[in-house]
């Protein structure tokens, strides 16, 4: 799932309280575990998401411990974060929350059951959004959900869809209109040059005849805006 579209649906949580997840999984709990396992299992598809509502007892899977660390410097949207509250760190983490936003200084958690960090409440509050330095005290460890997630840059973006036609080729100028400027507009397009935001529409306007004399100019041809055959044949070289 992509990052910014996790962030999307988790955010919609806020302002809701534990009522629709005892009521969705048939128990009732310290419900902020329960909230991370909805939101990453049953939001983001995460199927291998081990099925626990206890901090103590997620953290103690090998699905967490494969990927603990506790470099808060490097949390990431969709990251699990746990928390030690009661000063005993032998009875395992407390409470936990899900990465919503790196801010290059702080991590920002939605969380449930919380009062934001200095206590743990049975069903007392909404999901909210709660800030923390990378330095916090009250950090157990950190859960790298990296492989689960993907930033929306990291995918392809999508390429323009055209329809295919037939074009006369003859030499092209501003005035000019069909097919045959729709391909230079096209040609122009896929080696760099803005024609403007109408794109293929096949009139030869300022846009279009502005982006021929930069290819012309950088590919050593005069840069007179008129494309002929020289300038074509430059267009289609590999």
């Amino acid at each position: 799932m992509k990052r910014s579209e996790f962030v999307k649906l988790a955010s919609e949580r806020i302002g809701t309280n534990g009522t629709y997840l005892f009521e969705k999984y048939g128990t009732k709990t310290h419900w902020c575990m329960m909230l991370v396992y909805d939101l990453e299992h049953d939001v983001a598809g995460i199927s291998e998401m081990p099925l626990t509502f206890s901090c103590s007892g997620f953290t103690s899977t090998d699905f967490a411990k494969k990927r603990k660390n506790h470099d808060y410097k490097t949390a990431e949207v969709g990251d699990i974060v746990f928390f030690e509250i009661n000063g005993n760190r032998a009875d395992g983490a407390d409470h936990v929350g899900v990465v919503i936003e790196n801010t290059g200084k702080s991590i920002k958690l939605l969380e449930g059951n919380t009062n934001g960090g200095s206590g743990l409440y049975f069903d007392s509050s909404t999901v909210n959004v709660f800030e923390y330095n990378y330095d916090a005290c009250c950090f157990d460890c950190i859960i790298d959900m990296s492989d689960f997630f993907t930033d929306d840059e990291d995918e392809e973006p999508a390429k323009p869809q055209y329809e295919t036609f037939t074009a006369h080729i003859r030499t092209l100028k501003r005035g000019c209109t069909g097919n045959d400027v729709k391909m230079l507009q096209r040609l122009l397009y896929s080696s760099g040059y803005s024609v403007g935001s109408a794109f293929d529409d096949g009139d030869f306007g300022p846009c279009t005849e502005k982006g021929l004399r930069e290819f012309q100019e950088d590919h050593k041809l005069e840069s007179d805006g008129i494309c002929g055959a020289k300038t074509f044949t430059e267009m289609w070289k590999p």
